[in-house]
């Protein structure tokens, strides 16, 4: 009367995505960006970041030229802002062999993104890499 139904189930298979490469930002032809060395991107990247503190308008935007290359800093966040914004200081470039030549790492860095979270590759200085996650 009740016919036995089997199923077999298989492994799931790993979904192989593009990863989601962030863009450079785009500079005004008028920004002159100063010289910077790895200690004050160092120093930067080590101080605290309170996306509560302060207007998101006087949150800085650029550091300077490290090994002539555009230093950048990008604040990510979702649907929850300005609490649960990520501060990334990062070469205002793509990942990528590129990046790897003016010495710095791809990394893929876990950021806000709709309700939930996900990796972003970023061009980030290697003085920065322990810091940056």
């Amino acid at each position: 009367m009740f016919a036995l139904l089997t199923m077999t189930l298989l492994p799931p298979t790993p979904v192989q995505r593009a990863p989601d490469i962030a863009r450079p930002e785009l500079l005004s032809s008028e920004d002159r960006l100063p010289p910077i060395d790895e200690t004050a991107v160092l120093a930067f990247v080590r101080t605290r970041f309170d996306p509560n503190s302060g207007g998101r308008h006087d949150w800085p935007r650029t550091l300077g030229m490290l090994r002539g290359v555009p230093v950048v800093i990008s604040y990510v966040c979702s649907d929850l802002c300005p609490a649960y914004t990520k501060r990334i200081v990062r070469y205002n470039m793509t990942a990528g062999p590129e990046c790897d030549r003016v010495g710095g790492i791809s990394r893929d860095i876990v950021v806000p993104k709709g309700i939930g979270a996900g990796e972003r590759r970023y061009c980030i200085p290697a003085v920065t890499g322990p810091w940056q996650k």
